[in-house]
């Protein structure tokens, strides 16, 4: 993590990657799982840039969970808005806390993602919503990210929409893959906690 240790403030000052309409649309998404007043957790989620957007997207509470100190740091303070120091693969959140969660463009960089699953299903309520924004490795272009982000200490784990679908499936969240304009694709599945996987 020694990027994301050094670039933190770079991130918090110029790393607005979302727009409010970036947010309205995510929220849409989660929204048959939130309701006003309930409760997301943002997975690898920085300096907090898509928490503000989506608690007033929302009108929910949303907690930024991020493994760097400096990124948590950097969390602004709001009544709506948490920063947790911690890893996807061993939260330090209870069970069934949160009414979905949202990872963009972090799933990749989790060292175990089948133990990260594991998580998601544990602290997602039954019938909770898990969103994930990931890039497609397909493309030429995707392809060299993954090298980039591998010459600087990064697992670089992406998966195609097939796979990603498929690997949570298994892990008892069932959903569904869709491209997006941007290169990537979303899935969006629901934690079912009566299968006995999750």
């Amino acid at each position: 993590m020694g990027f994301f240790n050094w670039a933190a403030p770079l991130v918090r000052r110029y790393g607005d990657r979302f727009t409010a309409e970036d947010a309205g649309e995510i929220a849409g998404w989660l929204r048959p799982a939130v309701s006003p007043g309930g409760h997301v957790l943002d997975v690898g989620g920085g300096a907090g840039q898509l928490a503000m957007l989506l608690a007033e997207a929302l009108d929910a509470r949303v907690t930024v969970l991020d493994p760097t100190a400096e990124m948590v740091a950097h969390v602004p303070a709001s009544e709506r808005i948490t920063g947790v120091q911690g890893t996807a693969e061993a939260m330090p959140l209870p069970d069934d806390a949160f009414d979905a969660i949202v990872v963009t463009d972090a799933f990749h960089h989790f060292r175990d993602q089948g133990a990260a699953v594991a998580e998601f299903a544990r602290v997602v309520r039954d019938g909770g919503f898990v969103l994930v924004l990931e890039l497609d490795p397909r493309p030429l272009s995707m392809r060299l990210i993954a090298l980039g982000e591998r010459l600087v200490g990064e697992p670089a784990a992406f998966m195609t929409p097939e796979e990603l679908c498929s690997f949570m499936t298994a892990r008892g969240i069932e959903g569904a893959c869709v491209p997006l304009e941007k290169a990537g694709y979303r899935f969006v599945g629901r934690v079912s906690k009566r299968t006995g996987q999750a």
